[in-house]
C-alpha cells in the first residue's frame, strides 16, 4: 500500500507541475507584445516547456518504480525516456533553432504517450470503480494529442503567440486537473481501504 500511494503523490505532483507551467505560460503572450521582448519570450517559452517536460518525464520515470505489474512499469519508463530525451534535445541540441510553434507537434506527442500510459495505468488499476477515473487523463491526452496535431497540421503558421500559449496552456491545465483529480481519487481510495 506505501508503494500505491507513494505512486499516486507522485501523479498528483505530475498534476500540480503541470498547472503551475501552463500559468507560467500565460506571461509569454504578454512579452511576445513588444519587439524588444520577443526573443526573450520565446527563449523563455522554449526553456520552460522543455525543463516541464524534463522534469514531468523524470516524475513518470520514478514512478515506474512504484507500479505493480511489469507491462505498466514498461510503459511508464517508456513515456518517462521519450519525454526526458525530447526535453533534454531542445534544452541542448536544437535550442537555438527552435520556432514555439513546434511545441504544438512536441505536445501532440507528449500527450499521446501520456494517453498510452495513463491508458495502461488505468487498466491495471485493481478497483473496478477507480479506473474510470484513471482513464480520465487518458482521455484528456488522446483529445489533446488529435488537437494538437490537427492544429499543427493546418493552422500553426496563422496562430499568433498569445494563441499558441493559449492551446498549450489549456493542455497543461486539462491534463494537470484530471491527474490531480485522478490522484486525489485514488489517495482517498487507499486511505478508505487502510481505515476499514
Amino acid at each position: 500500500m506505501k508503494r500505491d500511494a507513494d505512486f499516486w503523490i507522485t501523479v498528483l505532483t505530475r498534476g500540480l507541475i503541470a498547472l503551475l507551467a501552463g500559468s507560467a505560460i500565460l506571461i509569454i503572450p504578454d512579452m511576445a507584445r513588444t519587439i524588444l521582448l520577443l526573443p526573450i519570450a520565446i527563449a523563455m517559452g522554449v526553456a520552460g516547456l522543455a525543463g516541464y517536460g524534463v522534469f514531468d518525464s523524470t516524475l513518470i520515470f520514478i514512478s515506474s518504480f512504484m507500479a505493480q505489474t511489469s507491462r505498466v512499469k514498461t510503459a511508464l519508463r517508456v513515456q518517462g525516456l521519450i519525454g526526458v530525451t525530447i526535453g533534454l534535445l531542445l534544452l541542448s541540441v536544437v535550442y537555438n533553432q527552435v520556432r514555439l510553434e513546434w511545441f504544438l507537434s512536441l505536445a501532440a506527442l507528449q500527450a499521446f504517450t501520456a494517453g498510452i500510459g495513463e491508458t495502461v495505468v488505468a487498466r491495471h488499476t485493481t478497483s473496478r470503480a477507480a479506473n474510470h477515473w484513471n482513464y480520465a487523463a487518458a482521455v484528456v491526452a488522446f483529445v489533446f494529442a488529435a488537437l494538437y496535431g490537427l492544429i499543427r497540421i493546418r493552422w500553426a503558421a496563422d496562430l499568433t503567440p498569445r494563441e499558441l500559449s493559449w492551446a498549450i496552456y489549456m493542455y497543461l491545465l486539462a491534463f494537470g486537473i484530471a491527474q490531480c483529480l485522478t490522484a486525489a481519487r485514488m489517495l482517498y481510495e487507499d486511505r478508505e481501504f487502510l481505515t476499514t
